[in-house]
């Protein structure tokens, strides 16, 4: 099972755009942003350099992709029909992603907040109009594609039970006896549900975001962070190979709470970019210091 991290944090933008190869050609979460304001500033150039680089390499692996999935409905992580300076994106980006596609996609009215219901109305009804895709709603569902097996969550929490952020699914993909699962943002994770959930499956690479640890004081109280870092050190005691990002790698501090959960769990801990071993590229989490 080949798997490809696309765009992340650790590359240098918002996402968890991830491409597995199994008898199936699979494109997770197929988008890429950054952030129009942090510390009180916009984007520098070397942002925006690693949002085309991203974007670029989301549009390449669309092309062999024989499936789509879409863990929910935040603009990182799915590509609207839309200009987006900050996501570049565009109508036609969106139709070369989607465009005779089987769509494996979050519920775009169950479990759902309003914001991301208004943004899955508006990308369903643009799929409609290509006349080309098989939409499926994957929640709680299974697919059996080939000889590749496709497990969907039920909704979890984005984060901490009781989100305001809404739901999310996850994906889990098995082939050949080897199993990835692809648990975006959870956020840690900080739900329990979602650790047990994470436990039960077993599988062979986990993939999920860390906590938003930039956010502590805001939206996210220290013990949350205690708690996701407590069901990652569990966690990373039982599954062989766990890649942590997103959220997490907002936040220089990143790397102290990777270590904590290395020394703790003794088990294989790395981030995305990693995988295709290069060293982590943060732009965000130092984006201050371009500034000054």
């Amino acid at each position: 099972m080949k798997i490809v991290p696309l765009a992340y944090e650790s590359m240098g933008v918002r996402s968890m755009a991830t491409f597995i190869e199994t008898d199936q050609k699979i494109l997770l979460d197929p988008g890429t942003s950054i952030a129009p304001k942090r510390f009180g500033f916009p984007p520098w150039k070397d942002e925006f350099d690693a949002l085309h680089e991203t974007r670029a390499r989301v549009q390449k692996y669309a092309i062999n992709a024989d499936i789509i999935t879409l863990s929910h409905y935040h603009h990182d992580h799915f590509t609207p029909f839309s200009l987006g300076r900050y996501l570049d994106s565009s109508p036609k980006y969106a139709e070369e992603i989607y465009r005779n596609k089987k769509l494996l996609i979050k519920h775009p009215t169950s479990q759902i907040n309003k914001s991301q219901q208004k943004r899955a109305r508006d990308f369903l009804k643009n799929l409609k109009l290509l006349k080309t895709c098989e939409v499926n709603y994957a929640d709680g569902n299974t697919f059996k594609i080939g000889e590749t097996l496709i497990n969907f969550s039920n909704p979890l929490p984005h984060g901490a039970e009781g989100s305001r952020l809404g739901f999310v699914i996850t994906t889990t993909i098995e082939w050949n006896g080897k199993k990835v699962m692809h648990a975006s943002d959870v956020q840690g994770p900080v739900y329990e549900g979602a650790k047990e959930l994470i436990l039960n499956e077993k599988p062979d690479v986990l993939i999920l975001s860390g906590p938003p640890i930039y956010l502590q004081g805001f939206a996210l109280e220290e013990e949350d962070i205690q708690k996701a870092q407590d069901n990652l050190i569990e966690i990373a005691s039982e599954i062989p190979r766990v890649v942590v990002d997103h959220h997490l790698l907002r936040d220089l501090r990143c790397f102290d709470f990777i270590k904590t959960v290395k020394e703790e769990s003794d088990g294989k801990i790395l981030v995305a970019s990693e995988l295709l071993v290069k060293e982590p590229y943060l732009l965000e989490a130092r984006r201050k210091d371009f500034y000054y």
